[in-house]
């Protein structure tokens, strides 16, 4: 048992150890300073510290400022809502999601091409949908989509940053390709005034 114990003493001063890192340093009302990845309510002077996870694209610097439960959670099992504009059932499962805590990202289904690669990617025609990680929740019911949230990890009870935005939403079906533009080598039409040079 001692040589375990030494061994894994050994193998613990060996390797180095990763440290948390603070995300902000704030100062309290009473002139504490602090460090976290989320200041507290009555923080005052917020600092947003220096890239803690090193380079990285715009979203994964979004998920880095989250609290680390939501992080996990969204991580693990991304919120995406296939939604429209001028729908109500849509607009009260943005106000859901939003009022709920939940990091999401929006696929809108506006074009004709949009509603076909729903159609055909999703198997359905019902908007709003949610898909949580692998799961797809078709139509909005809160009870449902509470549930899908709890069970993939995501708090009640934690806000998102003060500063947090939803991005804006992204069309489901990717836009046409723009025609080529014309060939100003190519020769004139017959019977045309056009010249070369």
């Amino acid at each position: 048992m001692r040589l375990f114990g030494r061994l894994l003493l050994t193998l613990l001063l060996l390797f180095p150890v990763l440290a948390v890192q603070a995300q902000y340093k704030w100062t309290d009302h009473d002139g504490v300073v602090s460090y976290g990845d989320q200041p507290s309510k009555d923080a005052e002077h917020i600092e947003r510290l220096g890239n803690v996870l090193g380079p990285a694209d715009a979203a994964r610097d979004a998920l880095a400022r989250l609290p680390f439960e939501i992080r996990k959670a969204a991580q693990d099992f991304p919120v995406v809502l296939y939604a429209r504009n001028e729908c109500q059932p849509c607009d009260a499962a943005r106000a859901f999601l939003k009022a709920r805590n939940v990091p999401y990202s929006e696929r809108s289904v506006a074009t004709r091409e949009d509603v076909d690669a729903f159609e055909k990617g999703m198997r359905g025609n019902l908007l709003p949908t949610l898909g949580v990680g692998r799961q797809l929740l078709r139509g909005f019911d809160a009870g449902a989509w509470s549930e899908a949230l709890a069970t993939a990890g995501y708090p009640r009870d934690i806000p998102l940053p003060r500063d947090w935005t939803w991005p804006a939403a992204t069309p489901l079906a990717p836009p046409p390709n723009p025609p080529p533009p014309p060939d100003s080598t190519a020769a004139p039409a017959p019977g045309s005034n056009a010249t070369t040079r």
